[in-house]
Order: structure tokens, then sequence, then C-alpha cells
């Protein structure tokens, strides 16, 4: 099992996480939960993602572009740097003075897109994120790996590394996979994504207000 480290005992705020394929709806999710949460709860929340804006997580969105050629290994070991570099930067700054951080992926994304590639298995890709902070609450945001791709070629002309439908499959099995093989040692919630963005949202916010330390405007 995973040792992944707690969260951090200076933390105020909750950390929650949005997982799914691409073209699942996580980022549609994530703003609308952030909107819910500003204006329901009167709280800044603070938004990023991964790979993240930092100089580690721009060439994983060159990689990723496929305009930057890198080896499985590599590419992992790259993830799981940026992710360190994400935390130390920006998020543990922002939980540890009471801001709630939603982030768009996080190390869920490495195990179930990584995988498949990787020799080690899912033992080494834990290990090499053994420095992640564990979410509060991650939200997996389901949904079929051929309706995702036929959003994916609606929205973009280019497709990105990992998005062909046999990728997809298998990625999506593995997130599934994971999510049950995790729920003893972390909250991962698998929500239904093949539905009206509104209802998807209804449920999100259902969950999310398990976890909120803090309570809603009256």
């Amino acid at each position: 099992m995973s040792s992944l480290a707690e969260v951090s005992s200076n933390q105020k705020a909750p950390f929650i996480v949005f997982e799914g394929l691409d073209g699942a709806g996580t980022t549609t999710q994530l703003e609308l939960l952030q909107t819910w949460m500003e204006r329901t709860y009167e709280q800044r929340v603070y938004v990023t993602r991964e790979p993240s804006n930092g100089p580690i997580g721009s060439l994983l969105q060159l990689a990723l572009c496929q305009r930057v050629q890198l080896d499985a290994v590599s590419l992992a070991l790259l993830f799981a740097a940026d992710r360190v570099d994400h935390i130390k930067s920006e998020m543990k700054e922002y939980l540890e003075n009471g801001i709630t951080v939603l982030c768009d992926r996080y190390y869920l994304s490495s195990f179930a897109y990584q995988l498949r590639d990787m020799p080690g298995g899912l033992a080494w890709i834990e290990s090499i994120n053994d420095k992640a902070i564990r979410p509060d609450l991650t939200l997996l945001i389901d949904v079929p790996a051929d309706i995702c791709m036929d959003r994916i070629q609606k929205s973009r002309w280019k497709m990105e590394l990992f998005e062909e439908p046999e990728k997809l499959k298998t990625i999506r099995d593995n997130y599934l996979m994971l999510a049950r093989h995790r729920q003893s040692v972390e909250r991962i919630e698998v929500i239904d994504g093949n539905r009206d963005p509104q209802e998807v949202h209804k449920e999100v916010c259902d969950v999310v207000k398990e976890v909120l330390i803090t309570e809603p405007r009256t």
C-alpha cells in the first residue's frame, strides 16, 4: 500500500481533487464548484491544475501536446517532480492559510495514465509520488471512454498524448480499479459524469459539503 504523505498538520482548509479522463468534464465541474463555494461560503478558493504552470509542468504540457518526445519512465518521473514543486511553491501555503484548494488532476492521474506503460507497475509509480500530500477528497468524474473521445474530437482538431480510444478505455478501467483499491487509505468518490452538467454538479456539492470546515452563509 502507498506511503503517500498525510495532509499536513498545519493545514487549515480542505484539499479537493477532480479526476477523470480527458473529456469527462473535470474542468467544468471544478469551475462550477468554485463558483458555488465562493457564493455559498463567502470564502476564497484557490484553483490549480496538473501539470502545473511551473518550469517542470510547462515541459510536461509540451510533452502532452507531443511537441517534446519523452519515454514513459521520464514522463512519470517528471510528473512526480512537478507535483512536489507544485505542492511546495503553491498549494501548501494556501492550505495552511485556510484557503480551500481545488486541483484539476493530481497523483491518481499518474497512477491511471502511467500504469499501462510502466515496467515497475503501480508500486513503483506510488513510490516516486510518496512526497505528495493526500487530498481530503478526490472526485472521480466517470464517463465512458467512447463518449469522452467524441467530446474531445468535437472540441479540438489535434489529439494529445493518450487520446486514443483503446488507451482511454484502459485508463478508465485503471481509474475505477484504483478507486476501489485505495478506498481504505483515502476518500475517492466516483461520480457519474455522463449526465447533464448541473445534475453532476449537484451530486458534487452534496459530497463536498461533508469535508468543508466552514458553515454556509445564512
